[in-house]
């Protein structure tokens, strides 16, 4: 069974996420918390008092979490493959061959 979301004051929220009230803000002004999942109006008009669900932006910053950790895990490996790739390799006749070379 679901419980219903209990919904803190910004200064709250901070708190317990350990997050500034300006990151809050800001994570909300560019739709990282959702209005309605994350966040509410306290009084349902604009410029009044927000509240947050802590429950659903720690689920929701979590799979953030996640996404971007499997995002660097796969920019690493390209750029592995890509200094694999670069890296010449010679057979060894013309190991060999390129030996003599500086050699003589």
């Amino acid at each position: 069974m679901k419980t219903a979301p209990e919904w803190v004051r910004e200064q709250e929220a901070s708190e317990l996420l350990g997050i500034a009230q300006s990151t809050l803000r800001l994570m909300r002004r560019e739709r990282k918390l959702l209005p309605g999942d994350h966040w509410i109006f306290a009084t349902g008009k604009p410029n009044g008092p927000v509240h947050y669900d802590i429950a659903a932006i720690r689920k929701h910053l979590i799979e953030l979490t996640i996404a971007a950790a499997k995002e660097e895990d796969q920019r690493r490996q390209r750029e592995l493959t890509t200094r694999r790739n670069a890296v010449e390799t010679y057979d060894a006749p013309h190991l060999d061959q390129l030996i003599a070379e500086v050699q003589s």
